[in-house]
């Protein structure tokens, strides 16, 4: 049983798989309480199908980019929980988990398409990548970085015209919208991300997670 935690994009996200058969997800605005609220939505949310936090074995949680507060909610609690209920954890890149259903989507549909993940980051600079896939096989034409607006725009400029990325994401800038290939705000289905992309990364013992920030607050 694999429990999905999100609260790197200021929700709180989650979702619950039997193997690979995703059985459900939550996702809701908690606002400035994520590390109050997490806890008992956990509780309620595997209540729902009939379990509790002593059946997950895995913890896939997100580690950022994103929202400082939030990532370090997430991650924190994933570790707390799996080393109270004896459980793995595996760490998903935030905008990796952002593009998987989308890629998955493609895919099934024949369509050569890349997709780019997008969360503001202030200082007018995003978190930003850009995936494909094929064969199942996930490529990075670009890798999760912290970087300036007008600078991502050449990176998505410098594809051919029919294969620029589609862009997915919250409060995605208008100047990047004409440069994509399509926009679709806000991302389809987090915890379904984090689940399938956490089948193709290696489970840490919950001591070796680390948050992935790429930038410092403030």
């Amino acid at each position: 049983m694999t429990l999905a935690v999100d609260c790197a994009l200021r929700r709180v996200a989650l979702g619950l798989s039997d193997g690979e058969k995703i059985l459900g997800e939550l996702s809701c605005d908690a606002g400035t309480r994520q590390a109050e609220l997490l806890p008992s939505a956990s509780a309620n949310f595997l209540s729902l199908f009939g379990h509790t936090v002593r059946d997950v074995g895995l913890i896939a949680v997100t580690e950022g980019p994103g929202y400082f507060t939030g990532i370090r909610v997430g991650m924190s609690y994933a570790a707390a929980l799996a080393e109270s209920v004896g459980a793995l954890v595996v760490a998903v890149p935030t905008l990796l988990a952002m593009a998987y259903p989308l890629l998955g989507v493609f895919e099934s549909a024949g369509l050569p398409m890349t997709v780019a993940p997008i969360v503001p980051a202030g200082r007018e600079s995003v978190y930003a990548a850009v995936y494909g896939r094929a064969g199942g096989k996930i490529t990075a034409s670009l890798e999760s970085s912290y970087i300036r607006t007008s600078d991502f725009m050449n990176v998505i400029s410098a594809f051919d015209a029919e294969r620029r990325p589609v862009l997915t994401g919250v409060a995605i800038p208008e100047e990047l919208k004409s440069c994509g290939r399509g926009t679709i705000t806000p991302p389809p289905s987090m915890p379904s991300g984090i689940l399938e992309a956490a089948r193709s990364l290696v489970p840490a013992d919950p001591a070796e997670i680390r948050a992935v920030y790429l930038r410092e607050p403030g």
